[in-house]
């Protein structure tokens, strides 16, 4: 017997303003890009077919960047995303859908429909997404520019959580750094990367700051064996070393 779908509480909707990629009446669809327009049309589309909605907020995202790395500059070159939106929604318990029923509903595909991660924190993290506060590698959006179509504004959000998620930020940012150190001390041993190379790069020159002993010890070790390297090479060494 195939495994019934739960309903989710929470999700995230994110989808571009392309017609194509929106199931809508021709009415519908001209509103696409008017982010508050569109609000009332998915919130009206979740109601109308049982969904109690606690909460909805929505943003457009028209600044996201892919970072491609150029090894002639030694750094990365900045492709931007293309213009999409995220809807978030908190349904009262039991007056949820599952996720196919709510991408029916909204008029998307399904793989637009993102549930929660497990976890009490799970909408909250959503809340802290919209404007990529905890993740200091992504733009950072203004909060002002957050909509709110149910429930606590958005704002409220974020005067009450700023702290908390202050915090999850330095957390994840702690722990990027650690996979990138490994990264720089190889390219510092393959001798890639130098120290200008770090501190002419800010996230390079920020993973330098917190692991300085580690990056500091790479570089005196390479410069080392390099001196010890050239020295083994003299001719007047070599001499000294046949006469032992």
């Amino acid at each position: 017997m195939a495994r019934k779908l739960a309903d989710l509480e929470t999700m995230m909707l994110v989808q571009d303003f392309q017609p194509q990629h929106w199931n809508w009446t021709d009415d519908e669809k001209k509103q696409l890009g008017n982010l508050g327009e569109m609000g009332k049309i998915i919130k009206s589309r979740l109601e109308n077919a049982g969904c109690e909605i606690l909460e909805m907020h929505g943003i457009r995202h028209d600044k996201d960047e892919n970072k491609i790395w150029n090894e002639y500059k030694m750094d990365y070159d900045i492709n931007f995303q293309s213009n999409h939106a995220h809807f978030i929604a908190k349904f009262k318990k039991g007056k949820g859908k599952t996720l196919p029923e709510l991408a029916k509903i909204v008029g998307v595909e399904e793989s637009y429909i993102e549930k929660p991660k497990s976890g009490r924190y799970a909408f909250d993290n959503m809340l802290s997404y919209l404007i990529h506060i905890k993740y200091d590698k992504k733009y950072q959006y203004d909060v002002h520019t957050v909509y709110t179509f149910a429930g606590k504004k958005y704002i409220e959000h974020y005067r009450e959580r700023y702290e908390s998620w202050m915090r999850g930020r330095a957390k994840k940012s702690v722990a990027s750094t650690k996979e990138l150190v490994d990264f720089l001390i190889n390219g510092i041993a393959d001798g890639a990367i130098t120290f200008d190379n770090i501190v002419s790069n800010e996230e390079w020159m920020k993973v330098y700051i917190i692991n300085s002993s580690r990056i500091d010890t790479a570089i005196n070790a390479r410069e080392k064996a390099i001196k010890q390297q050239k020295l083994l090479n003299t001719p007047n060494y070599q001499e000294r070393l046949g006469q032992k």
